[in-house]
């Protein structure tokens, strides 16, 4: 029999709400799985925001612990809260499900496990408003489960600034992480309309975000830190390499062939260097692994067959060389070679200091 925990959710984006004034309706997601330990704090911080007009969807994604308690009693007390529990089927699934319910004008996700500033929403919206956006992006505090900064506290880089959508493209490729990712960000929701996150992988956000980018007309920029991204113990972001994480080289390969049928060939090479970073990751943490070196040999052939698309940028005579090796060889094994000469030049400098220390 069925667990009528789990409701099928229906798609209700048709009905989204234009603005009548001022005060447009905002959708906030948050994608909830085990989180109950840090879940109060994550939709207090959405409650209290100093922008009423939201729609929040908080979609508990099968959690076993006492998150979708949480959720109903959150719900009983604000009637801009609306629950679904549906069957666990991972971050991209749950999020899907609040894209296919949203009605708000705007749209946000936050991670269940992070929280936001007060007035986060506010000045993410007024910031869409003054500079006519269609994504706004704020800068980022992360931090440990106490509350203390993290190495990575605030991107230094990150400045106040509104750029078209080829001028983002280009900004984005050459900073950092901040920018992909789906949270600290508020979007027009139209952006979204036939555009999902890919169920069953990691690095989701990878996936979708230059077709995110092509659509908007104006991103705006703003380097107030107002998303706290909290890092946990147990997080995906703290695992240990696996086969899994290799779904960012299968998003890098797709976005490089976006990229060049879109015309975008400032951001060619860009992308194909973080396609063999990734790769010198991964057979370093996965040569023991056959069923991630099977991955691996198949998407280094999908990699090598796209490296001629990288003359279309313009590039130094090393990166000329690089390509050219990985399109004779392959990328998996420029990886190979990358690697083994990096580990041989620090054991001859490693030698060397141990001479002279002598």
């Amino acid at each position: 029999m069925a667990d009528s925990r789990f409701q099928e959710p229906m798609q209700n984006h048709e009905g989204r709400q234009s603005s009548n004034g001022s005060d447009p309706l905002i959708t906030v997601v948050l994608p909830i799985y085990n989180v109950a330990k840090w879940l109060d704090t994550c939709i207090q911080s959405i409650v209290k925001q100093t922008y009423r007009n939201l729609q929040i969807i908080l979609v508990d994604d099968g959690s076993t612990d006492e998150s979708p308690t949480i959720c109903e009693h959150w719900a009983a007390k604000d009637s801009r809260i609306n629950v679904v529990h549906q069957r666990n089927a991972g971050l991209s699934a749950a999020r899907n499900t609040g894209l296919r319910l949203r009605k708000g004008e705007y749209i946000c996700f936050v991670d269940s496990d992070d929280y936001v500033e007060h007035d986060y929403v506010k000045r993410m919206l007024d910031t869409a408003h003054a500079e006519q956006a269609d994504m706004v992006i704020c800068n980022v505090r992360k931090e440990d489960e106490n509350g203390a900064a993290l190495a990575e506290e605030a991107d230094p880089s990150f400045e106040t600034k509104t750029l078209t959508s080829r001028q983002y493209m280009i900004y984005a490729m050459q900073s950092s992480w901040k920018h992909i990712v789906a949270w600290n960000k508020l979007y027009r929701s139209e952006i979204w309309d036939n555009l999902t996150y890919p169920v069953g992988k990691i690095h989701e956000d990878e996936f979708v975000f230059a077709q995110l980018v092509v659509r908007c007309h104006r991103v705006a920029c703003i380097d107030d830190v107002l998303y706290h991204y909290v890092q946990h113990d147990g997080s995906i972001m703290n695992e240990n390499y696996s086969i899994r994480n290799l779904d960012k080289i299968e998003a890098l390969c797709q976005r490089l062939l976006f990229l060049d049928e879109n015309g975008f060939n400032e951001c060619l090479l860009n992308t194909f260097n973080g396609i063999i970073a990734d790769f010198m990751r991964a057979e370093n943490n996965l040569r023991s692994d056959m069923q991630a070196q099977q991955r691996l040999h198949s998407l280094s052939s999908q990699a090598q067959a796209l490296s001629p698309i990288c003359f279309k940028s313009p590039m130094s005579w090393f990166e000329k060389t690089k390509v050219l090796f990985c399109l004779i060889f392959s990328p998996l094994s420029y990886a190979i070679f990358s690697n083994r000469l990096h580990h041989l030049i620090k054991k001859i400098k490693s030698q060397l200091q141990f001479s002279w220390i002598r």
